[in-house]
């Protein structure tokens, strides 16, 4: 029988002579504690010492075990712990007054067999918090395995044959020692065990969050069975005995299908707890001193800890062939992640795990239901760059977004450059129900992996800023491009590279090969042409000076993806692979590569012959393979063979020239002031890339400027059409992209419908202008509208398919007739929805009451509950409640449900055949797409013209239209020319200037002049005169006249390329080489300041020596400036070269330089270095001391000079005409070869007759 319950008196003397009896041990019996088990603290695990018994008898404070918590009293002004257990009624323990008082001392082995039989009872009647185990053998025994599921941490006694080890110390309470110590061991583990059903487990508010996260994804079991009474799922009652026994979290009503809690079948993984200790009392030690509710507190903070811990393969990353980060060869896509930690997943954990391994640089967005959710480092990096809210998922760090805000987040992600990748459940949870019992009906083994049990999810796509294919997620309207590139080093003298440029949004892709100079000026060309937002290449393939490159020129945005060399598809894996895409046909036998190839884009076929370009295209393939789009692009057939410069076709605008004349950017990388940005001002997405690629490359012809000339002056000329072209251009979604994006089937219902009413709208557009041009003078934007094709019959074709639909739909439904499986569905849908009213009625009559069916508005689980008036008798019993309100009342009844359940597997399948039918419907669209895009590109060519018209007429007074003219030799003749960027961006006076080069005066215009003169800006506004006149528009000059030009050609500006290793002066010689190579006599070349990056002398022999070659062999028009007053003195007798500076009027007494940026012929008298440093504010002693020493060297050099010529009659003679007579001398004796080029033989000859006719009149 228990022992009488103490007064507090005594129980504060017990409480002193426990302590002090405690305390008051001697040091060296310590070692001699007897090691009979002892009731442990809650939370931590019972022990057994390995000390021998104590040889003394133990004390009374000893034998007591510690009463409740309740029972604590403070004794001596401190608060003396009795007991370390606590118990509440509510967990299934007792209350205080139940609880038998414990503190006087229990023999446990002079207790009978009856008042042990009592203590049993009176045990059993007491309601416990009930702890679900995940198995019998679990719920015998505490190890690792019950602690890390946050299970109670009690066990019975250890066997006393396996002691644990630990350091003996002074138990609390411990057992008096018998001689027969097994019998008493046996009797206290006996004890303890019961004793252990009222100890509370120690981590309810962890076990309250620890939920099964696998619960939300595991199908329900269908083989439920039936409870055999009413019950009410919603009933208050029920509520609360659930609370009482366990708590879990709300989850959303989702797809997964989350309403019924599941058992965990895996334990769970490491590292997700900390090791349970193997410390014995001595390890304990300090929590046997702390109340239950401390101990609790302890135990939480232990438990978050130990959810925060990483998996153990995140410790030390490695990626799949073992190798670490730092590596050269290491893979930052693929994670390591042992056979051992498969093994301990849960089935979610498991799916998880098996998409990331091979997306481990990618935020991953899970779908859950109406959620998405990032777990463990993508949800660490939404929080630290996003502030997320951060929470934990079982032992997965989570993140959470609403499904709807997707794009919105993913936007985000792409533009801090994180790549996003999309998991999407592949069925909804009546699905996955659906599946397994299809399963089970065809007698298929029960699913092995884990991932079978749930949910299905498939990796949708990855997203990346180069191969965007969403309109939510596409933000800029400028095409954004994605290139793979591949160079040979062994090929040509500086390599050869293949290239393919692919613009996701619309599928086009762009193959090109060449070989390239030292200065790799068409792969420069191509890369500020394009813009790339990605970069794919295999590492170790790039050369140095191609990567320094590549580094200087690329926009800081772009993402550069490296692949292994294992990686990739080599050139003969390539063809393989565009023989399993493009396959010849289904019933031939190809005999031979020319048949198995034939269905091959033709672009494809043409580079062939370049290994280069087609192992760049497999990389591409490869690449977009891993992002899971690669179906959808290469479908599309739309191959196109790409030159960056198209030398012949038109005016070539080289990447040096791009950048110096900031045609597409500035110097600062931004479109703020550059050409593209005044001139481009199309209304539609498709007219913008297209104009981008018109103001790239300029055109040659002079019939087709002009052609394009007279449309422009049209436009201008008829304003009212402008505003017809607004109405049908006005409105008009990206059609370019959509096209692509339906060929892909990743469009939306609503976006389907709106391209065709946009395409209805545009080909009666079309239409009506085509009407309104025939009273135009030119012809050609009539047959440019004439081009367009009727699509009236194509929408048709397509709308004849669909129901008529309203602007709310968000799918297609077929037509009555046109679907034979939506006809069937929907008529069985129909017999069981009748069959349901029918019942109702039957219902109805047998009550002799309304009933009405209720419908849940969030999802379909909760469909066709019958809905009665609140306290309505007479229901049938086996009806169960399912919730209502005060007005009503919700029954599930069981008649039903198999009817219920059948109509929704019908509506299932339903939707399933709606969405079969919008594919095929997209696909009878995607048939006539080269029709669409026609269209589509008829628009865009009169949208580029309306751009071209409206530039023209901003440009204010004066402007004019540019006179072509045909010739073997390019010239041009600008009166009162103006830069566009001040016509057109501001409102301050520009000084206009006549230039004129060519056509009878000469073709060089060698330039001198103070700094800040102006040289710069004229022969920029130059270059963008003839660039404006050659793209087809008017251009502010009051007279145009020129011969187009076949290239313009710069080397402006100095700046050292810390990339590529190489000074500011071997920049210049570089791109002085590249110029001097590929100019012709119908170029422009512009050189600003050559020489200036070495010493004086040699400096002043390299431009010279530059601008001979130019003057007398190249022929190009050209304008030099330059600070070398001494070419002016050399070259005056060159007829080709005009002597030309920039105005200035100069105060010598104040030492003051008034520009007045006019162009005119002549010699400057100065550079007026001084000046300017004076204007700069450099002190007056430093700039007066700086202009003694420069007049000093100018009379001693002049000095030098007139002394050579007048010692030696051969110095009174130019080195440069010295030269000249050379040349002839060795054409004369066969030494020389002319250039084989007519024209360049005709102007050398004339140019050398007229330079020695000079020489001699001198």
């Amino acid at each position: 029988m228990a022992p009488p319950k103490p007064s507090k008196n005594n129980a504060g003397d017990m409480k002193q002579k426990s302590l002090m009896s405690f305390f008051s041990k001697d040091a060296a019996d310590k070692p001699k504690a007897a090691s009979k088990p002892a009731l442990k603290a809650p939370g931590r695990p019972r022990v057994a010492s390995d000390a021998p018994p104590s040889s003394s008898p133990p004390s009374e404070s000893a034998l007591r075990t510690p009463v409740t918590k309740k029972s604590a009293s403070r004794t001596g002004g401190s608060l003396t712990v009795e007991s370390a257990t606590f118990t509440r009624s509510s967990d299934g323990g007792s209350s205080f007054k139940e609880t038998p008082p414990t503190s006087d001392p229990i023999d446990v082995d002079a207790m009978s067999e009856e008042e042990e039989e009592r203590v049993r009872t009176k045990t059993t009647r007491i309601k416990r918090k009930i702890v679900l185990e995940d198995s019998d053998e679990e719920a015998e025994s505490i190890d690792k395995d019950a602690y890390k599921k946050g299970l109670s941490a009690y066990k019975p006694s250890p066997d006393p044959e396996r002691p644990q080890k630990s350091r003996a110390k002074k138990q609390r309470v411990e057992a008096p020692p018998s001689d027969d110590e097994e019998e008493d061991e046996g009797q206290l583990s006996s004890f303890s065990s019961k004793l252990s059903r009222f100890k509370k487990s120690p981590q309810k508010t962890a076990r309250k969050s620890k939920s099964s996260d696998d619960d939300d994804f595991i199908v329900p079991d269908d083989d439920e069975d039936d409870l055999p009474e009413r019950s009410s799922s919603r009933a208050s009652g029920r509520s609360s005995r659930l609370s009482s026994i366990h708590t879990t979290e709300d989850e959303d009503d989702d797809d997964d299908g989350d309403d019924e809690p599941k058992k965990r079948t895996k334990k769970s993984s490491k590292p997700s707890r900390p090791p349970l200790k193997n410390g014995g009392a001595g390890g304990s030690s300090n929590n046997n001193f702390l109340t239950a509710a401390e101990q609790r507190a302890q135990a939480g903070k232990d438990e978050k800890k130990s959810q925060e811990s990483p998996f153990g393969f995140l410790v030390d990353p490695k990626d799949k062939d073992g190798l670490r980060p730092g590596d050269p060869k290491y893979d930052p896509r693929t994670l390591y992640i042992p056979k051992s930690a498969w093994n301990e997943f849960s089935p979610f954990e498991t799916q998880f795990w098996e998409i990331k391994q091979n997306h481990f640089d990618t935020i991953l967005f899970f779908q859950k239901g109406k959620f998405l959710e990032l777990y463990e480092e993508d949800a660490r990096i939404g929080h630290r760059e996003f502030d997320l809210k951060l929470t934990q998922r079982v032992k997965m760090s989570m993140v959470g977004v609403p499904e709807m805000s997707f794009n919105f987040w993913a936007a985000k992600f792409l533009a801090k450059g994180y790549k996003v990748g999309r998991v999407d459940q592949a069925e909804t949870a009546l699905g996955a129900e659906m599946r397994m019992a299809a399963n089970k009906t065809k007698g298929k083994a029960p699913q092995k992996k884990q991932s079978d049990k749930i949910v299905r999810r498939e990796l949708n796509k990855v997203y990346t800023n180069g191969t965007l294919v969403d309109e939510e997620l596409l933000t800029d309207e400028q095409a954004g491009h994605c290139v793979s590139i591949r160079e040979n080093q062994d090929e040509g003298e500086n390599g050869s590279f293949g290239i393919c440029v692919l613009d996701s949004a619309t599928s086009e892709f762009n193959l090109s090969a060449f070989e390239d100079d030292v200065c790799r000026t068409r792969l420069e060309t191509m890369v500020r042409q394009l813009r790339p937002k990605e970069l794919i290449f295999t590492k170790g393939n790039l050369s140095v000076s191609t990567t320094r490159l590549l580094k200087a020129i690329l926009p800081g945005t772009c993402l550069w993806t490296s692949l292994r060399e294992v990686e990739g598809f080599t050139f003969e894996k390539t063809m393989e692979e565009l023989k399993t895409l493009y396959p010849s046909s289904d019933g031939d036998d190809a005999m031979d590569d020319d048949d198995e190839m034939k269905n091959v884009p033709e672009a494809i076929k043409d580079m062939f012959v370049c290994k280069t370009a087609i192992e760049a295209l497999g990389s591409m393939i490869w690449y977009l393979r891993q992002l899971n789009i690669d179906k959808d692009i290469l479908t599309m057939r739309n191959f196109n063979v790409y030159d960056p410069m198209k030398r012949g076709q038109g005016l070539v605008l080289d990447g040096q020239t791009l950048a110096h004349i900031e045609v597409l950017v500035n110097n600062e990388g931004t479109e703020e002031g550059s050409l593209l940005q005044l001139l481009s001002r199309c209304v539609t997405p498709f007219g913008k890339r297209l104009f981008r690629i018109w103001l790239c490359m300029p055109l040659r012809e002079v019939a087709d400027i002009n052609a394009r000339l007279d449309a422009v002056e049209n436009l201008m000329h008829h304003p009212t059409f402008e505003g017809d072209f607004m109405d049908v251009a006005k409105g008009l979604p990206d059609l370019e992209r959509i096209v692509s994006r339906i060929h892909a089937k990743n469009c939306k219902v609503k976006d389907f419908l709106k391209v065709l009413n946009a395409f209805r709208k545009l080909s009666k557009g079309l239409s009506k202008l085509a009407d309104e041009s025939e009273s135009f003078e030119s012809k050609t934007i009539l047959g440019l509208l004439r081009s367009a094709p009727d699509l009236m019959p194509y929408i048709e074709n397509v709308e004849s398919r669909i129901e008529s639909t309203g602007k709310d739909v968000d799918e297609l439904k077929p037509r009555e007739g046109k679907d034979e499986a939506y006809d069937g569905i929907m008529e069985e849908i129909g017999e069981l929805e009748s069959t349901l009213d029918k019942e109702l009625k039957k219902m109805q009559k047998k009550l002799g009451c309304t009933l009405t069916y209720w419908h849940s508005a969030q999802g379909t689980k909760e469909i066709y509950l019958v809905q009665t008036k609140s306290g309505q008798g007479d229901i049938p019993t086996e009806w169960v409640k399912s919730g209502g309100t005060k007005a009503a009342t919700r029954w599930s009844v069981p008649a039903l449900a198999q009817t219920i359940r059948s109509l929704k597997e019908a509506r299932e399948t339903r939707n399933a055949v709606v969405k079969n039918f919008k594919f095929r419907l997209f696909a009878e669209f995607d048939k006539d797409r080269s029709v669409w895009l026609r269209a589509v590109r008829v628009l865009a060519e009169l949208d580029c013209l309306f751009s071209l018209a409206k530039a023209s007429n901003a440009l204010g007074e004066p402007a004019c239209r540019p006179e072509l003219v045909e010739g073997d030799t390019a010239w041009f003749d600008f009166q009162e020319l103006r830069h566009p960027a001040m016509a057109l961006r501001t409102k301050v006076d520009f000084i206009p200037n006549d230039v004129k080069l060519g056509d009878g005066v000469g073709r060089i215009a060698l330039l001198t002049g103070p700094n800040m003169g102006g040289k710069s800006t004229v022969m920029r506004m130059t270059a963008t005169g003839v660039i404006m006149a050659q793209l087809g528009m008017f251009v502010p000059a009051q007279k145009a006249r020129l011969c187009p030009v076949d290239a313009i050609l710069t080397r402006m500006g100095a700046y050292d390329n810390m990339f590529s290793n190489a000074s500011t002066f071997k920049v210049e010689l570089d791109e002085c080489c590249k110029i001097l190579r590929n100019a012709t006599p119908k170029s422009m070349v512009i050189l600003d300041e050559l020489g200036r990056g070495t010493s004086t002398y040699d400096g002043m022999a390299i431009a010279g020596a530059v601008l001979h070659q130019l003057a007398t062999h190249t022929l190009a028009l050209s304008f030099f400036a330059t600070h070398y007053g001494s070419l002016t003195d050399d070259f005056k007798y060159h007829p080709n070269i005009r002597n030309m500076h920039m105005e200035t009027m100069v105060d010598e007494e104040r030492r003051e330089l008034v520009f007045l940026y006019k162009l005119i012929d002549g010699v400057a008298t100065s550079s007026f270095g001084t000046h300017v440093a004076n204007l700069a504010g450099v002190p007056a002693d430093v700039v007066e001391r700086a202009e003694v020493v420069s007049k000093d060297f100018a009379s001693k050099f002049k000095e030098k000079m007139e002394g050579k010529r007048a010692k030696s009659a051969a110095a009174r003679l130019p080195l440069v005409v010295q030269a000249d007579f050379a040349f002839l001398y060795g054409l004369a004796t066969g030494k020389q070869q002319m250039d084989s080029d007519p024209v360049r033989q005709r102007e050398v000859l004339r140019g050398m007759k007229a330079a020695v006719q000079r020489c001699l009149n001198a």
